[in-house]
């Protein structure tokens, strides 16, 4: 079977009448262009071109194949200039999958500002916290908190994830406000949970130590905002990204609680995109990555919003930390 890359450097060979400038122009070695009409020679079983030191001829056999291979060089090139539209500016459809909360409460709301920069460019937004195949499900980008292990994918951290523990005040008015993480046993804990994430076990940090607790609770979920919503409610404890709950701290609805212990969260600390790996990396899976670093930032418009907003003992009551506590419903693990 004819190599229809050697019949693009016969084509070229021909069409130049030289070797060495078919081969500069397919940015080849001359030997290399050699090489491939030889081989082609070689699997036709017929000598191609009469080749002397002053000129290069077709044989009868070279002049029935000419026709079919300057066709397929043509072909060759068309398809290039057909691509060099989506390599020169962004285009075309991007295929983009992102977790549920994150990409409902950050991602969409900055997607109309990057289309109106890109209008060529049209977007079909998968919000999933499953984690994906890229190649067999066909997505130009996947953002997770969690490494995808498929092969050969580059990624880039978009933004840190940063956690909070926090509680709505009338929780914790009528149950107390836990001061240290060993108190939490006592409390009623929700938490994010799904078939990769358990989430009962929360581990902070303080002054370079750790300690790791395993709370129970009577609710959890596989996503952060309904968390946050039965957190809200008054439900108990809850152990949530930052930017699911930006808008109820700052209105005070949730608030933060124990604010000198650094929680390490459950499902990951960065959000990371993640694309496939090719030297021709499209303008459109480039530019949307850029755009939301960019947006993002290292300290995102959540995480700032939050300033030191924090429980104050006066809001919830000096003495509510000393209150008896009622046992947390069980059903939970």
């Amino acid at each position: 079977m004819q190599s229809p890359l050697d019949m693009l450097v016969f084509a070229k060979v021909v069409e130049l009448e030289s070797f060495s400038r078919a081969a500069q122009r397919l940015g080849i070695s001359r030997s290399a262009a050699s090489k491939h009409v030889s081989r082609l020679e070689t699997v036709l079983g017929a000598r191609l071109l009469n080749r002397t030191t002053r000129k290069l001829s077709l044989t009868e056999a070279g002049s029935s194949i000419r026709e079919h291979c300057r066709r397929m060089a043509a072909e060759v090139e068309a398809s290039e200039i057909s691509v060099q539209p989506f390599v020169s500016r962004p285009q075309g459809l991007l295929r983009v999958s992102a977790p549920s909360a994150f990409g409902r409460l950050h991602l969409v709301p900055l997607l109309p500002e990057y289309l109106a920069l890109h209008p060529d460019i049209s977007i079909d937004l998968v919000l999933s916290d499953q984690l994906v195949d890229l190649v067999a499900e066909q997505f130009d980008i996947a953002i997770s908190s969690s490494p995808l292990v498929t092969a050969n994918l580059i990624r880039r951290e978009l933004v840190p994830i940063r956690w909070s523990i926090c509680g709505a005040p009338s929780y914790l008015e009528s149950s107390g406000t836990p001061m240290q993480p060993d108190e939490l046993h006592r409390h009623n804990c929700i938490y994010y949970a799904s078939a990769a994430v358990r989430g009962d076990h929360w581990t902070f940090k303080q002054n370079g130590e750790s300690n790791t607790v395993q709370v129970r609770g009577n609710f959890r979920a596989n996503n952060s905002e309904a968390v946050r919503d039965a957190a809200v409610s008054g439900v108990g404890i809850a152990l949530l990204p930052t930017f699911a709950i930006s808008r109820e701290i700052y209105d005070g609805t949730l608030l933060r609680l124990m604010p000198d212990w650094t929680p390490l969260g459950t499902f990951g600390q960065s959000l990371t995109a993640h694309f496939i790996a090719d030297r021709h990396l499209t303008p459109k899976i480039r530019t949307l990555i850029d755009f939301l670093v960019e947006r993002f930032g290292q300290t995102p418009h959540w995480d700032e919003s939050l300033g030191d907003r924090e429980v104050l003992k006066s809001k919830v009551g000096n003495d509510t930390a000393s209150q008896p506590m009622p046992a947390p419903a069980q059903g939970t693990s």
